[in-house]
């Protein structure tokens, strides 16, 4: 587990700009929602995000802007590399007391931030399914067992279609199911 923390809190961290970190943000969320519903794949993406926005991990402040940020926020930068009209995201310090304000042109979001709140809200989430509270470990297993049964699918029909000879030993990588 501590290479699925220090990956995405890293991301999150150390994303460049505030385009890049709002990315970083939404699909973090949305990994951990998955751990939170044991649900990944097709048909599971809003839930997901919505299950995170909505926990008890998420200050109250956000709970009833899941829907809207799931469709200006994470719906822009998820599919067109730029957020919606409707949200302002900033990184600009003299912007923080505005914060989930309001404005005639959308909602202010001060990414510093709304990035401290998601990790935060991910350290929660990482602690309780160490702690297995709710069974969320099962669920944490389930999904990135999930994740490596379908893209093992992938690979192998793209090996056998393109008749590639793989090579007979199994390397490490280094993310896993571990949660200790």
């Amino acid at each position: 587990m501590a290479l699925i923390k220090d990956d995405l809190l890293s991301t999150i961290r150390e994303a460049s700009n505030t385009l890049v970190k709002c990315m970083a943000i939404v699909t973090a969320t949305e990994l951990c929602g998955s751990f939170i519903t044991g649900k990944t794949g097709n048909g599971t993406t809003r839930e997901n995000f919505l299950a995170f926005w909505k926990s008890s991990y998420m200050p109250t402040e956000y709970h009833d802007l899941s829907e809207l940020f799931y469709n200006i926020l994470r719906n822009g930068v998820s599919h067109s590399f730029v957020v919606k009209g409707g949200v302002i995201p900033s990184g600009d310090e003299r912007g923080a007391r505005d914060h989930l304000k309001f404005f005639l042109n959308g909602i202010f979001v001060y990414v510093p931030t709304l990035a401290k709140d998601v990790e935060n809200g991910i350290l929660m989430l990482l602690e309780d399914i160490h702690q297995n509270k709710n069974e969320l470990k099962i669920r944490y297993k389930t999904v990135l067992n999930e994740l490596v049964y379908s893209g093992m699918i992938e690979y192998k029909k793209y090996c056998s279609e393109k008749s590639i000879q793989v090579i007979n030993y199994a390397i490490p990588g280094d993310i896993h199911d571990d949660v200790s």
